[in-house]
């Protein structure tokens, strides 16, 4: 079994974007529900956008 770990990107649509590293999309999920509570935004405002190998580079 593979413990390899992807970068999942989520956006709301007021352009709040959140990005984990996670071993599985399940394991994302459960981070992205988790930081929504926190910024105050329903979790299912938050649509997957992509899934990547790296980190997206933020200039």
């Amino acid at each position: 079994m593979s413990n390899k770990k992807n970068y999942y990107a989520f956006e709301a649509p007021s352009g709040t974007i959140i990005e984990f590293k996670a071993t599985s999309l399940q394991q994302a999920m459960t981070m992205k529900k988790t930081k929504a509570r926190e910024l105050g935004i329903p979790k299912e405002a938050f649509e997957l956008r992509t899934i990547r190998k790296k980190p997206t580079q933020t200039a």
